[in-house]
């Protein structure tokens, strides 16, 4: 009796898993690349309707949000306008020419929006804009 094994052993393949880390690393860099970021205060505000709102946010806008109790948020943390002045200042110094967005909700108070206007142009920046939604 023939108890041998017939079947012939043939090199093992192996799967390189090479190529692939490297396509997943190509498509996460180009998703990165290409994506842009836009920054919001996180939280929710309810914009005022404007029938001639101008183009998006760009991410090189400072943003700031008033919310309807008149709370101040900016870079995700609520602040005073001492806290906001120093921040104000040192963005200032980083770039002058940035535009200031003020998203105050509708109900906000207007001297709330005043005041962080007032704020803003106090620590040097003249380029101030008023975040609205599109509407009719």
């Amino acid at each position: 009796m023939n108890f041998r094994n017939h079947t012939k052993r043939r090199g093992q393949t192996e799967v390189s898993l090479t190529p692939l880390v490297d396509i997943v690393f190509i498509l996460l860099i180009f998703f990165l690349i290409t994506s842009t970021f836009v920054q919001n205060p996180g939280i929710e505000v309810d914009l005022p309707k404007s029938t001639n709102s101008p183009t998006a946010i760009e991410s090189d806008n400072i943003i700031m949000a008033v919310t309807k109790n008149g709370v101040v948020i900016h870079e995700g943390k609520t602040m005073s306008a001492d806290q906001l002045r120093e921040r104000l200042a040192e963005h200032y110094k980083a770039q002058a020419d940035q535009l200031i967005v003020i998203q105050a909700d509708s109900s906000a108070a207007h001297g709330k929006v005043v005041e962080l206007m007032d704020l803003a142009q106090s620590t040097g920046f003249s380029r101030l804009a008023i975040a609205t939604e599109e509407g009719n």
